[in-house]
């Protein structure tokens, strides 16, 4: 199963110079229970981001660059496809955490999306790539404080 998991305004605002333009910890808090022990795809600038591997978690990272990560937690890969296809139709969830070419590029793929949407206005540079919204149905909705969590799941297609 593949899915995603994004932080988002309702402008689908996802970043600012290269991060969230929100600092939320009870959305950080929902993202490492969602994606704990569960394989990852990110994109280099993103991993770059954390700064270290998340722990308790295995990461695929995509890039174009020439790069050589030494963690046995960690694969650097060239071509979604390799990762797509070993997990698209597995009981196990790989899940998408960004950045935005990286959400495009796996947005034909995903079974599921985790959408925290942030209240307020936010000013950033980087947005969620568009997506056709009947594609999906809503699973579940969850207010929190100042976010709320919406699951959206791929419609069966006949």
């Amino acid at each position: 199963m593949i899915s995603l998991i994004v932080a988002m305004d309702k402008n689908h605002l996802i970043g600012k110079n290269g991060w969230m333009p929100w600092d939320n910890k009870e959305d950080l808090k929902h993202f490492r229970n969602y994606t704990m022990n569960k394989s990852l795809l990110v994109g280099r600038k993103t991993f770059e981001g954390f700064k270290k591997p998340l722990p308790h978690r295995f990461s695929y990272v995509l890039t174009h660059s020439d790069m050589n990560i030494d963690d046995e937690n960690v694969k650097v890969i060239h071509d979604i496809q390799e990762v797509i296809d070993k997990f698209k139709n597995s009981c196990d969830e790989l899940v998408v955490i960004g950045g935005a070419q990286i959400y495009a590029a796996a947005l034909p793929f995903v079974d599921k999306m985790v959408l925290s949407i942030m209240d307020g206005d936010y000013e950033g540079d980087t947005f969620f790539p568009d997506f056709d919204e009947n594609d999906f149905e809503v699973e579940s909705v969850e207010n929190k404080e100042s976010f709320r969590i919406q699951i959206l799941r791929r419609k069966e297609t006949i």
